[in-house]
């Protein structure tokens, strides 16, 4: 059977990392790891111009479980050239609003703990995070979505 002409608009895969993570990334999670702090969490999709032309980019991820008793930065501050919006979303069904969880991230110079569901509008050259994770204790689809084509830095390049 042929395939249908519009089938490429559903994304059903997480991408493959068209690069590696910075070096700083990688040695900044492996140290926590090796305190004992890490996460499981499943890349679930993602979207950007490379796997459909013309898209926007939007990056989602299921965030299981937190280990050790570290706080866990995944990101550093920086800035993007276009305006982007992140969301957490609890999972408890009895109260979906309620994170059960508590994130650390930066506006700015103003540090904001996110412990219920919520989505960040960040405008366009808004100085944004370290995102750290301190608590997971149930699940968070957290995702990231930009008006960009790829997820891009204007400052914060490790």
């Amino acid at each position: 059977m042929p395939e249908k002409k519009y089938a490429k608009y559903i994304i059903t895969e997480y991408p493959k990392p068209q690069q590696p993570p910075p070096a700083e990334f990688i040695k900044r999670i492996e140290e926590q790891r090796k305190a004992g702090n890490y996460w499981d969490d499943t890349s679930l999709f993602g979207l950007n111009d490379k796997v459909a032309k013309g898209a926007f980019y939007v990056d989602c991820h299921w965030m299981w479980k937190k280990y050790g008793t570290g706080a866990i930065q995944t990101e550093i501050a920086h800035t993007h050239d276009f305006d982007e919006v992140l969301g957490f979303i609890g999972s408890n069904r009895g109260n979906p609003r309620k994170l059960n969880s508590e994130i650390e991230l930066w506006l700015e110079d103003e540090q904001y703990i996110i412990d219920y569901s919520c989505l960040i509008f960040v405008p366009k050259g808004m100085k944004h995070l370290p995102l750290i994770f301190r608590r997971i204790d149930s699940p968070i689809f957290f995702f990231t979505a930009g008006n960009g084509t790829s997820y891009t830095r204007a400052s914060g390049n490790e």
